[in-house]
């Protein structure tokens, strides 16, 4: 989970990516979609991680792992429910 704070026209915006990865073999984390603002930006990671938590097969698969089973659909829901309830 990677957050890009952007401030543009005097608002101050976050961007989410996901699926970075720090480690030996690194990938750059896809930008989740819209930015959120100053407001949003912590309950939008809130459900993220809620949906993380229900989603993980164990306590030992990490974000990454689940994210990487998964794909990015469970995760893109939770940042962005109201999206998920206009496609219904």
């Amino acid at each position: 989970i990677g957050i890009l704070g952007l401030y543009r026209a005097g608002v101050e915006n976050y961007q989410i990516t996901l699926g970075g990865d720090g480690t030996e073999t690194p990938v750059i984390g896809e930008r989740a979609g819209p930015v959120f603002s100053y407001y949003q930006v912590v309950p939008a990671l809130e459900r993220l991680i809620a949906a993380y938590l229900t989603e993980r097969q164990s306590p030992e698969e990490t974000f990454l792992m689940a994210y990487r089973r998964l794909g990015t659909a469970p995760f893109k829901a939770a940042l962005y429910p109201e999206d998920t309830a206009n496609a219904a």
